[in-house]
Protein backbone atom coordinates (compact mmCIF):
# COMPACT_ATOMS: atom_id res chain seq x y z
CA UNK A 1 0.00 0.00 0.00
CA UNK A 2 1.37 3.39 -1.02
CA UNK A 3 -1.10 5.62 0.80
CA UNK A 4 -4.70 6.77 0.58
CA UNK A 5 -6.80 9.49 -0.99
CA UNK A 6 -9.88 10.17 1.15
CA UNK A 7 -11.16 6.61 1.81
CA UNK A 8 -9.52 5.03 -1.26
CA UNK A 9 -6.28 3.07 -0.80
CA UNK A 10 -3.49 3.45 -3.36
CA UNK A 11 -1.92 0.06 -3.95
CA UNK A 12 0.97 -0.72 -6.30
CA UNK A 13 0.09 -3.56 -8.70
CA UNK A 14 3.69 -4.86 -8.53
CA UNK A 15 6.86 -4.42 -6.56
CA UNK A 16 8.35 -1.12 -7.73
CA UNK A 17 10.52 1.76 -6.60
CA UNK A 18 8.75 4.95 -5.49
CA UNK A 19 10.17 7.84 -7.54
CA UNK A 20 7.96 10.65 -6.27
CA UNK A 21 4.92 11.33 -4.09
CA UNK A 22 2.83 14.49 -4.19
CA UNK A 23 2.72 16.46 -0.93
CA UNK A 24 0.00 15.53 1.56
CA UNK A 25 -3.25 17.53 1.45
CA UNK A 26 -2.50 18.84 -2.06
CA UNK A 27 -5.54 19.44 -4.26
CA UNK A 28 -5.03 18.11 -7.78
CA UNK A 29 -7.23 17.73 -10.87
CA UNK A 30 -8.75 14.39 -11.89
CA UNK A 31 -6.29 11.84 -13.31
CA UNK A 32 -3.28 13.71 -11.93
CA UNK A 33 -0.51 11.28 -10.90
CA UNK A 34 -0.02 11.43 -7.14
CA UNK A 35 2.61 8.67 -6.96
CA UNK A 36 5.21 7.86 -9.61
CA UNK A 37 6.74 4.38 -9.57
CA UNK A 38 9.60 2.73 -11.47
CA UNK A 39 9.27 -0.95 -12.42
CA UNK A 40 12.59 -2.69 -13.02
CA UNK A 41 11.53 -5.40 -15.43
CA UNK A 42 10.09 -6.07 -18.87
CA UNK A 43 6.83 -4.73 -20.21
CA UNK A 44 4.72 -4.51 -23.34
CA UNK A 45 3.40 -1.08 -24.23
CA UNK A 46 0.43 0.04 -26.28
CA UNK A 47 -1.84 3.00 -26.93
CA UNK A 48 -5.10 2.40 -25.07
CA UNK A 49 -6.66 5.82 -25.74
CA UNK A 50 -9.72 4.31 -27.47
CA UNK A 51 -10.33 1.88 -24.60
CA UNK A 52 -9.81 4.63 -21.99
CA UNK A 53 -12.26 6.89 -23.87
CA UNK A 54 -14.99 4.25 -23.73
CA UNK A 55 -14.54 2.82 -20.23
CA UNK A 56 -12.87 5.67 -18.34
CA UNK A 57 -10.53 4.83 -15.49
CA UNK A 58 -11.73 1.26 -15.01
CA UNK A 59 -9.05 -1.14 -13.86
CA UNK A 60 -7.44 -2.99 -16.77
CA UNK A 61 -6.16 -6.55 -16.94
CA UNK A 62 -4.11 -8.19 -19.64
CA UNK A 63 -2.59 -11.37 -21.01
CA UNK A 64 0.38 -11.70 -23.31
CA UNK A 65 1.77 -14.41 -25.57
CA UNK A 66 5.40 -14.17 -26.67
CA UNK A 67 5.82 -15.31 -30.27
CA UNK A 68 7.45 -18.76 -30.11
CA UNK A 69 7.81 -18.30 -26.36
CA UNK A 70 6.00 -18.15 -23.03
CA UNK A 71 2.30 -17.58 -22.66
CA UNK A 72 -0.46 -16.95 -22.54
CA UNK A 73 0.49 -15.31 -19.25
CA UNK A 74 -1.31 -12.76 -17.08
CA UNK A 75 0.27 -9.31 -16.87
CA UNK A 76 1.37 -8.41 -13.33
CA UNK A 77 -0.52 -5.18 -13.92
CA UNK A 78 -1.65 -2.90 -16.74
CA UNK A 79 -0.65 0.63 -15.81
CA UNK A 80 -0.42 4.06 -17.47
CA UNK A 81 3.05 5.18 -18.45
CA UNK A 82 4.35 8.52 -17.26
CA UNK A 83 5.94 10.78 -19.83
CA UNK A 84 7.99 13.96 -19.54
CA UNK A 85 5.59 16.72 -20.54
CA UNK A 86 8.31 19.34 -20.48
CA UNK A 87 11.97 19.51 -19.63
CA UNK A 88 12.55 21.95 -16.89
CA UNK A 89 15.15 24.66 -17.09
CA UNK A 90 18.39 24.01 -15.26
CA UNK A 91 17.69 23.68 -11.57
CA UNK A 92 13.96 23.06 -12.09
CA UNK A 93 12.25 19.69 -12.18
CA UNK A 94 10.41 18.59 -15.28
CA UNK A 95 6.68 18.00 -15.32
CA UNK A 96 5.45 14.40 -15.41
CA UNK A 97 2.15 13.60 -17.10
CA UNK A 98 0.22 10.42 -17.83
CA UNK A 99 0.15 9.49 -21.52
CA UNK A 100 -2.28 7.36 -23.53
CA UNK A 101 0.33 4.59 -23.48
CA UNK A 102 -0.06 1.77 -21.00
CA UNK A 103 2.27 -1.07 -20.08
CA UNK A 104 1.56 -4.71 -19.40
CA UNK A 105 4.11 -5.43 -16.68
CA UNK A 106 5.60 -8.87 -17.30
CA UNK A 107 6.04 -11.02 -14.19
CA UNK A 108 9.71 -11.03 -13.19
CA UNK A 109 9.84 -14.84 -13.23
CA UNK A 110 8.79 -15.03 -16.93
CA UNK A 111 11.44 -16.22 -19.36
CA UNK A 112 11.50 -13.30 -21.81
CA UNK A 113 14.22 -11.32 -23.56
CA UNK A 114 14.43 -7.78 -24.87
CA UNK A 115 13.26 -7.47 -28.48
CA UNK A 116 10.94 -10.48 -28.55
CA UNK A 117 7.57 -10.04 -30.28
CA UNK A 118 4.37 -10.64 -28.37
CA UNK A 119 0.61 -10.32 -28.65
CA UNK A 120 -1.14 -8.38 -25.89
CA UNK A 121 -4.84 -8.51 -25.04
CA UNK A 122 -6.13 -5.88 -22.60
CA UNK A 123 -9.58 -6.04 -21.01
CA UNK A 124 -11.59 -3.87 -18.64
CA UNK A 125 -13.99 -5.04 -15.97
CA UNK A 126 -17.51 -5.71 -17.23
CA UNK A 127 -20.29 -3.52 -15.85
CA UNK A 128 -23.67 -5.04 -15.09
CA UNK A 129 -27.09 -3.51 -14.52
CA UNK A 130 -26.59 -0.51 -16.82
CA UNK A 131 -28.99 0.80 -19.45
CA UNK A 132 -27.52 0.13 -22.88
CA UNK A 133 -28.40 0.05 -26.56
CA UNK A 134 -26.76 -1.51 -29.59
CA UNK A 135 -24.12 0.91 -30.93
CA UNK A 136 -25.83 0.69 -34.33
CA UNK A 137 -28.89 2.49 -32.86
CA UNK A 138 -26.88 5.44 -31.49
CA UNK A 139 -25.31 8.38 -33.32
CA UNK A 140 -22.18 9.39 -31.40
CA UNK A 141 -19.72 7.44 -29.26
CA UNK A 142 -18.00 9.72 -26.70
CA UNK A 143 -20.10 11.15 -23.84
CA UNK A 144 -22.89 12.58 -26.04
CA UNK A 145 -25.08 11.03 -28.69
CA UNK A 146 -28.55 10.89 -30.17
CA UNK A 147 -31.21 8.24 -30.71
CA UNK A 148 -34.44 8.31 -32.70
CA UNK A 149 -37.79 7.39 -31.15
CA UNK A 150 -40.24 5.36 -33.25
CA UNK A 151 -42.27 8.57 -33.91
CA UNK A 152 -39.16 10.14 -35.53
CA UNK A 153 -38.22 12.56 -32.75
CA UNK A 154 -34.53 12.75 -31.91
CA UNK A 155 -33.41 12.50 -28.27
CA UNK A 156 -30.03 13.65 -26.93
CA UNK A 157 -28.49 10.99 -24.70
CA UNK A 158 -25.47 10.75 -22.43
CA UNK A 159 -23.09 7.93 -23.32
CA UNK A 160 -20.80 5.84 -21.15
CA UNK A 161 -18.80 2.67 -21.57
CA UNK A 162 -19.02 0.47 -24.66
CA UNK A 163 -17.84 -3.01 -25.50
CA UNK A 164 -18.02 -2.32 -29.23
CA UNK A 165 -21.45 -3.95 -29.62
CA UNK A 166 -23.48 -2.13 -26.96
CA UNK A 167 -23.09 1.33 -25.42
CA UNK A 168 -24.17 2.56 -21.97
CA UNK A 169 -26.91 5.22 -21.88
CA UNK A 170 -26.28 7.47 -18.88
CA UNK A 171 -29.03 10.05 -19.43
CA UNK A 172 -31.85 11.07 -21.76
CA UNK A 173 -33.85 7.82 -21.66
CA UNK A 174 -35.75 5.88 -19.01
CA UNK A 175 -36.00 2.11 -18.70
CA UNK A 176 -38.66 0.89 -21.13
CA UNK A 177 -38.38 3.84 -23.57
CA UNK A 178 -38.64 2.66 -27.17
CA UNK A 179 -36.02 3.73 -29.72
CA UNK A 180 -35.56 3.03 -33.41
CA UNK A 181 -32.90 0.55 -34.46
CA UNK A 182 -31.72 3.19 -36.97
CA UNK A 183 -29.81 6.18 -35.54
CA UNK A 184 -30.70 9.77 -36.44
CA UNK A 185 -29.33 11.11 -39.71
CA UNK A 186 -26.51 13.46 -38.76
CA UNK A 187 -26.50 15.32 -42.09
CA UNK A 188 -27.65 18.91 -41.28
CA UNK A 189 -28.93 19.30 -44.88
CA UNK A 190 -31.51 16.54 -44.33
CA UNK A 191 -33.69 18.51 -41.85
Amino acid sequence: MLGSVEDRQLVSPVGATVVSVIAARTTVPANYPVVTLRFDGFGLTGDLSNLVATVGNAPFAGKFQVTDGVGPTDCSGVVPLASDASSGAEGQSSTISVSDSYACLIPTDSLVRAGQSAILVVTAQARNDVASLPVTAVAGRLQKGQVRRPDGTVVDVGLGATDGARIEITSGLKAGDAVSATPPDLDPQSK
